[in-house]
């Protein structure tokens, strides 16, 4: 029964997109175009330069070096394999962990039972990707707060899940080394080849949103929307949302921790060839966002 409401529901929603499609042809091409302009002025300067950062950091084994203070921080990460995906997250953010996961699970490194969990409190937004949001939405010093205490709270939740860390002792996170001109192609190949998926996602989302905006032309409720499909859209709107300072973190606290349905999309295709299970993920993701989203009201 779910499942015909399912496939009924699907059907009636696409001939309702594709009657808006040729009744608001020139909104749905702004709409494109726009989410063109967004990523490329937004998302893929954050983004790129740390992608190639993250290859030449893991190519000339830069954090095989920052796991000699894994010492210091055995309390929170049972797992040093844990502890390596943790850091590489932080700068490389989100898909791009998803992808190191990937690998590592294949390589029987990790198991996809402790790569659910490590997956749900590494998700993180590019730095600086955040910091050039946040420092039109709020100013510089909220800016660096919301990225550090996302990292914070990430790190309390590692803590609370470190019995699903399983220890391997003998773990360094490091690739076979390559000559800086082939380390060079290899990297922009395959960061053009993500940066292109979530293009792709992106403009998917935006799609689905500008559908519904055109029903829905409450602000608040246009921002919430859009970020509840997609993170860069709903910040976007949330820049030009005139409401209350507080209420404005509240809401950009809640996009920083659910990380929109698109980033979950681009996440399970990723995850989708070693079998890991995505159940636990949507409930650490809500549970970081109420501790988050404390935090930030009380220190900001």
């Amino acid at each position: 029964m779910i499942k015909i409401f399912k496939k009924y529901f699907s059907i009636t929603l696409l001939v309702l997109f594709i009657f808006l499609l040729f009744r608001e042809n020139v909104l749905f091409k702004n709409c494109i175009l726009n989410g063109c302009l967004l990523f490329f002025n937004t998302v893929f300067p954050s983004l790129f330069p740390m992608f190639i950062l993250q290859d030449f950091l893991l190519n000339y084994r830069f954090f095989s070096f920052l796991e000699l203070f894994y010492p210091f921080f055995k309390k929170i990460f049972k797992s040093k394999v844990s502890f390596s995906i943790f850091l590489v997250s932080t700068i490389s953010g989100t898909p791009a962990n998803a992808y190191l996961i990937t690998n590592l699970v294949k390589e029987k490194q990790l198991s996809a039972n402790e790569a659910s969990y490590v997956l749900s409190y590494s998700c993180f937004l590019n730095p600086l990707f955040l910091y050039n949001l946040f420092v039109n939405i709020f100013d510089k010093n909220v800016a660096l707060k919301i990225i550090f205490f996302n990292y914070l709270v990430s790190l309390f939740l590692a803590f609370c899940l470190r019995n699903y860390q399983s220890e391997n002792k003998t773990f360094s996170l490091s690739f076979p080394s390559l000559p800086l001109s082939q380390l060079l192609s290899t990297s922009i190949m395959k960061s053009f080849k993500v940066l292109l998926t979530i293009l792709g996602t992106i403009l998917f989302y935006l799609f689905i949103c500008e559908g519904i905006n055109y029903f829905i032309k409450h602000p608040i409720l246009n921002c919430l929307i859009n970020g509840f499909f997609e993170t860069t859209g709903g910040l976007t709107k949330l820049s030009l949302l005139q409401v209350n300072f507080h209420f404005k973190l509240i809401l950009a606290s809640f996009f920083v921790s659910f990380l929109g349905l698109s980033i979950h999309t681009q996440i399970k295709n990723i995850v989708t060839d070693v079998s890991i299970s995505l159940k636990p993920f949507l409930f650490i993701r809500l549970v970081h966002c109420f501790f988050f989203t404390c935090i930030l009201l009380i220190c900001t």
